[in-house]
């Protein structure tokens, strides 16, 4: 492989990871026996191992008989051969000159390595999700620090798909100036993800995707798109312990939510619980009342609000689901976002929520109509607060598009 052809294919993936039937109540499905088998232990183990190889070849080496250096990517030694990312892809057009302009802008100018943070990781069945980070310094003053959850599926030796949930607002925000990305105008149909990989499916104009087995799918009331109000008092629902207890209340917090009681949804929850957004302002861990944020699709909203939940996938006191949402806007546009939550439960309550959304999509579609969406987002020179609750491994990367001595192979020792 040629340089240019490797350092396209190194861009790619790296910017890749930067950047149905209505029912009105919940009655029998049952997300538990969701699950794919797999050995989650094996399936951690791979993941780890594959980054910690990546990790030591890294940099170019010194040692006799040393090959040329070949680049690691973000994806730290994965190769999944369906890559999904819940963002409107910028490139205008498939012309690999154009995803290299947009791709190339803010890397190229960058100060340095690309660093990654990892929280804690964790598996289910074939399943391996975690949460991450990202910091690129830029010569231009900003700072590209987004945060990620993905769920990667293991099949053998080997990751074969990968689902990214990440900060697209702050991407926009960071890359788009340099990288001159297109502005997006609201969508007028059901979207579509950002892919490697996958071919765009064959769906009618008006049929949604979908990326995941869908366990549940109701009607929302749009009422209940507000913030809890924990609640003292006995459990909502008595649980097993452990790992299927879990499950079983967040399938039991599903069935409240399908039937709109607000009184019930807020058992679920602890004293003290906080819900983390992915995002710049308005989201965040301290962000604006969801009432606020959502004011514009409640009052817009021409249809019923629907949302899809896939499997229920839990490790220890973790839970991580993910879920679509899609409803017709009074003005001919669609509100269509794609979610990923992972619950901290303690006591047969959730403590802690974080959610990982397309927050750009929520700007483009709300924001011009919220009070909030009237101050513009400022870039970062300085990292935020994480999205973390622990950090496993830092690890760091070559920067993309950036030139620089660190990463050069060594010339041969003159005789």
């Amino acid at each position: 492989m040629d340089m240019k052809r490797r350092e396209f294919m190194v861009a790619a993936a790296a910017l890749a990871t930067a950047v149905g039937v209505d029912q009105e109540v919940l009655a029998g499905s049952d997300a538990s026996g969701g699950v794919a088998g797999g050995d989650a232990a094996k399936n951690k183990h791979l993941v780890r191992e594959r980054r910690n190889a990546s990790q030591m070849h890294a940099l170019p080496s010194a040692l006799p008989g040393a090959g040329p250096f070949e680049i690691q990517t973000p994806l730290g030694g994965l190769t999944p051969k369906i890559l999904l990312t819940a963002v409107d892809s910028p490139a205008k057009s498939a012309d690999p000159k154009d995803f290299m302009a947009i791709a190339s802008g803010f890397p190229s100018q960058a100060l340095g390595p690309t660093f990654l943070s990892y929280g804690p990781m964790f598996a289910d069945g074939d399943i391996v999700f975690e949460e991450w980070e990202s910091f690129i310094y830029g010569a231009n003053g900003t700072l590209y620090n987004n945060q990620y959850c993905w769920l990667l599926r293991v099949e053998g030796d080997d990751v074969v798909e990968m689902r990214e949930y990440n900060d697209s607002q702050h991407a926009a925000l960071i890359f788009g100036p340099l990288g001159k990305w297109p502005e997006l105008t609201p969508s007028t149909s059901p979207r579509r993800r950002s892919r490697k990989g996958l071919p765009v499916q064959p769906l009618a104009e008006d049929q949604l995707e979908t990326v995941f087995e869908v366990v549940d799918e109701f009607q929302l009331d749009p009422r209940l798109l507000c913030d809890v109000v924990p609640v003292a008092g006995p459990a909502p629902t008595k649980l097993a312990a452990g790992p299927d207890g879990h499950r079983e209340l967040i399938q039991a917090l599903r069935r409240a939510k399908a039937a709109g009681d607000q009184a019930l949804i807020n058992r679920f929850y602890s004293k003290g619980f906080r819900h983390f957004i992915g995002g710049e302002y308005p989201f965040g861990w301290d962000h604006l009342p969801l009432e606020e944020i959502y004011a514009p699709l409640v009052k817009h909203i021409a249809s019923p609000l629907r949302v899809r939940y896939g499997p229920i996938y839990v490790d220890g006191n973790r839970v991580m689901e993910e879920m679509d949402s899609f409803a017709m806007l009074d003005d001919g546009t669609v509100y269509n976002n794609w979610h990923c939550f992972v619950h901290e439960i303690s006591d047969g309550r959730i403590v802690q929520t974080r959610e990982y959304h397309d927050s750009r999509h929520v700007w483009v579609l709300l924001g011009r109509w919220a009070d909030w969406g009237a101050t513009p987002v400022q870039h970062r020179s300085i990292p935020r607060r994480s999205n973390l609750q622990g950090i496993a491994m830092t690890t760091q990367t070559p920067t993309m598009f950036l030139d620089l001595e660190r990463w050069q192979s060594f010339a041969p020792l003159k005789s």
